[in-house]
């Protein structure tokens, strides 16, 4: 069971109910924070976040921790007569993030401070840490036990066709186990198209044709534009757009709270599927002399994007695109976005076009056959739609 540790800049729960008592007890009128409601804080500390945990298939699981802290101290202290929301959101991304990341806690204890330096002292500001150190307690607690890093799930899997060995072990086999982040079943899917099918020939020659070091430099410069961590690719063009065109405090909360809950339980569903069937990726197809037999293998074939440490199907980076590109459209509409991957930064008209070039660039890429891509955007654009009908 994981330990609770608290590290707030000195500050406890405890602590801040207790100074908030003794105000109310002197007399002190409640007087409401003279503080505009701007999103910036909530912005401020969503880019916090994203420096704060590291990349990793599982980096939307404890963003997601920290949205929906911030999202719940936002509308409790919304609700509240004299309550700082900045104090609030500040209070509960900062503990949130501690809680998982201490090694970050002297950078977050700074930022923690430099937030609060706007908010004047009062009632306000301590009734607003209150809730924000509540807020991040009630969802720390949720997650205990919840199967993070359980050391027994292991992926192995004997060689053969269609299957996923790698000298390397499976990446964050654990993810697939974990307690679900949002509710429903799982978005139903029928699993890889089996080897030798039609679908599957289709899906290969693409790939083998595509997908090859040497190819095609334009479609190989569209797979490595897009092959960067996918939560700061997307999330930090999200976060300027924000800035550019702003929303209500609230509003934005709930947008990430929607984005990183779907996406984190999107990307949860996903690494379950790999793990369970373990389908092999397009470069042992393509090389290996125990595949389809009418399919002649092609020694020396060398996929333009690095082999990840973990089986094909569904696409973890196509079920991130379309859990993101769906929550957003669900709030903001079919928005245009300017994307800083590797190269230069792309303008894409839409959410739409965007998705386009993040699909065909795990293809062009060599790593994903069309059908894991397919799949993958439909368990994102589900899950999302679900989470943003709450």
């Amino acid at each position: 069971m994981m330990t609770i540790r608290r590290h707030r800049a000195g500050i406890t729960t405890t602590a801040l109910a207790a100074a908030l008592a003794a105000v109310t007890a002197l007399g002190t009128p409640a007087v409401v924070a003279e503080e505009p409601e701007s999103a910036e804080i909530a912005l401020s500390w969503q880019r916090a976040a994203l420096t704060t945990v590291p990349f990793s298939p599982a980096q939307a699981l404890y963003l997601s921790f920290t949205s929906t802290a911030v999202d719940r101290a936002v509308r409790r202290s919304l609700q509240r007569a004299s309550s700082s929301e900045t104090a609030a959101v500040a209070q509960a991304a900062h503990d949130v993030l501690v809680e998982y990341f201490p090694a970050a806690s002297d950078t977050l204890d700074a930022k923690l401070a430099d937030s609060l330096t706007g908010v004047p002292d009062g009632p306000a500001e301590t009734r607003g840490k209150v809730i924000g150190a509540e807020a991040a307690d009630a969802v720390i607690a949720s997650r205990l036990d919840d199967g993070r890093d359980d050391p027994s799930i292991v992926y192995s899997a004997q060689p053969g066709i269609g299957v996923w060995v790698d000298s390397r072990p499976m990446a964050l086999p654990w993810y697939g186990f974990v307690d679900r982040i949002s509710g429903g079943r799982p978005v139903d899917v029928d699993g890889p198209d089996p080897v030798g099918s039609a679908a599957y020939r289709a899906d290969l020659a693409e790939v083998r044709d595509d997908g090859r070091v040497g190819a095609d430099s334009g479609k190989a410069a569209t797979a490595t534009f897009f092959n960067v961590a996918g939560f700061a690719l997307y999330r930090n063009p999200l976060i300027a757009h924000l800035r550019a065109h702003p929303l209500s405090l609230a509003a934005t909360t709930d947008l990430f709270a929607d984005l990183d809950r779907s996406t984190a339980e999107a990307m949860r569903q996903t690494w379950r599927l790999k793990f369970t069937e373990g389908f092999w990726r397009p470069t042992a197809a393509i090389t290996s002399e125990d595949g389809d037999p009418l399919t002649e293998p092609v020694p020396g074939w060398t996929s333009v994007l690095p082999v990840p440490p973990y089986p094909e199907w569904p696409s973890g980076h196509g079920t991130l695109t379309a859990a993101f590109a769906e929550t957003v459209r669900c709030h903001l509409g079919d928005i245009p976005l300017t994307i800083s991957g590797a190269g230069t930064p792309r303008t894409y008209a839409s959410l739409t076009a965007l998705e386009h070039d993040a699909m065909m660039s795990r293809i062009w890429g060599g790593i994903h056959f069309r059908d894991a891509m397919e799949d993958a955007y439909l368990i994102g654009h589900t899950v999302a739609r679900r989470v943003c009908r709450g």
